[in-house]
């Protein structure tokens, strides 16, 4: 069984999210009805507590980013944007609180957010002791195209968006939720990814840009990605992202994370190998699950010794000094006092405690050598699989 139980880890982030979808409009409402909670921040006027529908900011033609429009030091509370395109702009030292963006284009020569604000943590209600409100914005249908530098996005949500060429450097996504979304070519660099929920994510390729480290706790869950396209391009990068989430969580000393995620890595990954690399790679599954799974090796044992059981009952076994030994024509007729007495010896001879009621054959030896080799390898793998998930 694996360390991480995918199905559990997924309900509790549709639970999470709910309720902090609760949360959010609860709050909303309340600033909206009382504008003396907001008294620590300055609302800008043409932006704070308004609904935009299908407008434009920004420049419709493509700049380069030192030529992007700045928006500077403002403080955006409880907007609301619908259908709205961002392009060209630049915030900078910006608060966006309790904002909504539904089904907006962040496009064009993209939308950076530098040293930007996205939730309001602390509460003006009393008591307001070991309190916090959590109050996070809202991305939902949207196609962002964007920077993200050195922002708070702690509880942010961002539920069925593309997110294309997006880099987080130097930011806090902790405990942010990203549900059904795309990520095609997202870059992070020394960010806090603790207790971050990704979950129905298709990910199309995912980099760590790290100078120092990107934070990940038991928390961060990054749910199993699903195949599209079958092809062997997707299979390579599948298996691309799942190792850089396994090196990522091994940088963290999340070893049980790690060895997840290896798991994955290595399922993908075998669909993209030759025939003979790819049986090698099948038979470590089986036997150890790429030293993940060490109840595979128990499952794989039953099976060996129910394999040689059948095979003794052809090569020749001697029990109560008569020979038992089948053709193949002669299979429906195999007794079931034949068969338990193939699988004591099997079993006898893969645990190494040998047998008494039965005796081998002249050709029954070398199979039984054949099922020696078999075993002290399986047992070994076996021992040391479990050793080391004891040892994490």
């Amino acid at each position: 069984m694996g360390y991480i139980n995918f199905k559990e880890e997924r309900s509790a982030a549709y639970e999470e999210l709910k309720k902090r979808k609760e949360n959010n409009e609860n709050i909303f409402r309340e600033m909206a009805k009382d504008r003396n909670l907001d008294k620590n921040f300055k609302p800008d006027n043409k932006f704070s507590y308004k609904t935009f529908n299908k407008e434009f900011f920004g420049d419709k033609k493509d700049k380069s980013e030192d030529e992007f429009q700045l928006i500077e030091n403002i403080d955006i509370l409880c907007g609301k944007f619908l259908e709205c395109n961002f392009s060209n702009i630049r915030f900078k030292d910006c608060k966006f609180i309790g904002c909504y963006f539904e089904k907006c284009n962040f496009k064009g020569g993209g939308v950076t957010f530098d040293n930007c604000i996205f939730v309001k943590s602390d509460t003006n209600k009393v008591p307001s002791l070991n309190i916090d409100d959590n109050f996070s914005c809202s991305f939902n249908k949207c196609n962002i195209y964007s920077k993200f530098i050195g922002c708070n996005l702690i509880y942010s949500i961002f539920e069925e968006c593309t997110l294309t060429n997006t880099n987080f450097e130097d930011s806090d996504l902790s405990n942010a939720i990203f549900i059904k979304n795309q990520w095609k070519k997202i870059a992070i660099k020394d960010s806090n990814l603790k207790g971050i929920k990704v979950v129905k994510t298709y990910i199309e390729d995912l980099d760590f840009r790290d100078i120092l480290k990107s934070k990940l706790d038991e928390k961060s869950f990054f749910d199993k990605i699903e195949v599209r396209k079958k092809t062997r391009d997707e299979y390579e990068g599948l298996y691309m992202v799942y190792e850089t989430l396994a090196d990522k969580f091994k940088e963290n000393t999340l070893s049980n994370n790690f060895g997840e995620y290896y798991y994955l890595c290595n399922i993908e990954k075998r669909k993209t190998l030759r025939p003979l690399p790819k049986a090698q790679s099948i038979v470590s599954w089986a036997t150890c699950g790429y030293g993940e799974r060490p109840e595979f090796t128990f499952i794989s044992g039953i099976i060996i010794i129910l394999i040689f059981s059948i095979i003794y009952l052809f090569s020749g076994i001697i029990v109560e000094e008569e020979v038992i030994q089948y053709t193949f024509r002669e299979i429906p007729s195999i007794t079931l006092r034949h068969l338990n007495e193939a699988m004591n010896l099997s079993f006898g001879i893969f645990g190494g405690v040998g047998w008494n009621s039965s005796e081998l054959t002249g050709l029954s030896y070398i199979i039984e050598n054949v099922q020696i080799i078999i075993s002290v390898i399986l047992i070994g793998l076996g021992i040391g699989t479990l050793t080391r998930k004891i040892v994490r």
